[in-house]
């Protein structure tokens, strides 16, 4: 058996393992299905009740600092990628603190096995819980606001979504490498993650932030792919209008990607000379 096999069965059995346990909990099940509905609604509802019920300047003017008039969309669209964006931050960093808790993070450390199954096969066996999520919330959108995106517009969403992938994967294994030195990170995610969410154009458009806020959402690839699922689903436009943006987005991963790796490293030799990775 060669070394990538042994690692491309390790992955699964990790992925497996935590699909086994996710469904021994049927009840977080409800969260998914409740969740998604009731905040965006919230949400879209206020918009329109402080726009005057959807009144023509009022949406205008929205749609000068959006790129569109559809409300709903927007605000869903942008809620979908905070809870992709919880899962990322939160899924590696939680995988190793668990492992580090159980004092087994140890002894998976002292394998052969690729540092990728550890950090990566947790928030891979989450994907069917996020597209059962992603799912809920486009029927949500359909039945409650009546918005329906064509098929050609979601076939470009999921594209985009997944050029996006390989940079928000590497956005969490940056802030995972701080479990091996330092355990609970839960309140630096939390920041991390609030930041994301006022920087990156998720709840707001971009435009309402003030100019050095803006500068700093243009290093951030979830500003683009927020911005680039919103305007190939509720615009129209076609991946090549995009190409910039991805490109960009392509261009960050591979910067954050490679200070991921350096980091993840540095605080790994680092946890073995303190005995870090053997502590609770």
């Amino acid at each position: 058996m060669t070394r990538l096999e042994a690692d491309l069965r390790a992955f699964a059995a990790a992925a497996v393992k935590e699909l086994r346990i996710t469904r021994r909990y049927p009840a977080m099940y409800l969260g998914m299905i409740f969740w998604p509905v009731l905040l965006p609604a919230v949400w879209v509802l206020m918009a329109q009740a402080y726009s005057g019920g959807n009144d023509a300047r009022a949406v205008a003017a929205f749609a000068a600092r959006a790129g569109t008039t559809e409300i709903a969309g927007f605000v869903f669209v942008g809620f979908a990628m905070y809870m992709w964006l919880s899962t990322i931050l939160w899924g590696p960093g939680t995988a190793l603190r668990r492992e580090q808790m159980q004092g087994s993070l140890e002894a998976t450390f002292l394998t052969p096995t690729s540092r990728l199954v550890p950090l990566f096969a947790p928030p891979i066996a989450a994907l069917p819980n996020i597209l059962l999520t992603f799912g809920v919330m486009g029927i949500a959108l359909w039945l409650l606001f009546g918005v329906v995106p064509a098929p050609d517009a979601a076939l470009r969403a999921v594209a985009v979504t997944i050029v996006g992938l390989p940079a928000m994967y590497a956005i969490g294994t940056l802030f995972a490498a701080g479990v091996l030195r330092y355990g609970e990170i839960g309140p630096v995610v939390q920041i991390v993650r609030g930041t994301f969410v006022l920087a990156c154009g998720i709840t707001f458009p971009v435009a309402m932030l003030p100019a050095w806020a803006q500068f700093g959402a243009a290093l951030l690839p979830p500003t683009y792919i927020v911005a680039d699922i919103r305007a190939v689903l509720l615009r129209g436009l076609g991946l090549a209008d995009v190409a910039g943006d991805v490109l960009v987005t392509l261009a960050l991963t591979v910067v954050i990607a490679l200070l991921a790796v350096f980091l993840f490293r540095a605080l790994e030799e680092s946890a073995r000379r303190t005995g870090m990775l053997g502590r609770f």
